[in-house]
């Protein structure tokens, strides 16, 4: 009798540590063929893929965003974020600043044309810290779109035979930084890794040279992002100061 007990309690356990391992891999969110990539300042990745894995025109598709601790590579949990997804200049649908305790989310979302959408996934807040924005963008392409990352709000300007391509949601960046709520590092960093992925398009400029030690960022450079933010000047006129920094060894690409 007392073996038989005995029996049924190891069972009973087995039961019970299958059904937490089930439980315990069902929480954590693994999404088949994720792209993942760090923010623009490099504090957390994010995980991106779609569901279904190839979304059709007209059809509602599930955004499904993770957010990865860069050190134990482990959902990070207690996340603000703000989603934004944008076909050219149009924004086709996206979040205010939302709260995610597990640190995944779905956000469903309909794609109405056969074209190159970006996806640009905004952290705001770490376990309920408020951090600097920081951004990572994902190119989702139903077919019949352009190249990945060259939408721009406005036609590209030409400066000799490139072009200069910079989508809208850099705006806020600029606007931030020269609000004061970007540091000038952070700025700076955030303008490395989207130059260094294509995210914007420099034209390449001849001349200049790179100082042993990189001098501070003249003040004309954060009040020319903040009247560029505005619409007060062109999108080659900011050009021209990125230029500037990177030709003066502030930005190295």
């Amino acid at each position: 009798m007392w073996k038989n007990t005995g029996f049924r309690s190891k069972g009973s356990l087995s039961m019970y540590f299958g059904l937490l391992a089930i439980v315990t891999i069902m929480v954590i969110p693994a999404y088949a063929d994720q792209v993942v990539k760090p923010t623009s300042g490099g504090t957390i990745d994010v995980g991106f893929a779609t569901d279904p894995a190839s979304p059709t025109p007209g059809g509602s598709t599930n955004l499904l965003i993770s957010f990865i601790n860069k050190s134990t590579h482990a959902a990070q949990q207690h996340i603000d974020y703000k989603v934004s997804v944008m076909e050219g200049s149009n924004q086709i649908c996206g979040t205010p600043v939302l709260h995610t305790a597990e640190g995944s989310v779905t956000i469903p979302c309909q794609l109405p044309d056969a074209a190159t959408y970006q996806v640009i996934v905004e952290v705001d807040g770490i376990l309920f810290q408020p951090i600097p924005p920081e951004t990572a963008t994902f190119t989702v392409n139903l077919g019949g779109g352009t190249t990945p990352n060259t939408n721009s709000t406005t036609p590209p300007q030409t400066n000799g035979t490139q072009s200069t391509v910079i989508p809208a949601w850099i705006k806020n960046n600029a606007k931030w930084w020269s609000q004061g709520q970007l540091g000038d590092d952070q700025f700076i960093q955030g303008l490395q890794y989207m130059i260094q992925h294509g995210i914007i398009q420099i034209p390449t400029q001849s001349g200049g040279s790179t100082p042993s030690t990189a001098p501070p960022i003249p003040a004309w450079i954060k009040t020319n992002a903040g009247w560029w933010a505005a619409g007060q000047i062109t999108d080659g006129d900011f050009v021209k100061g990125i230029q500037w920094l990177i030709s003066n060894g502030i930005i190295v690409v």
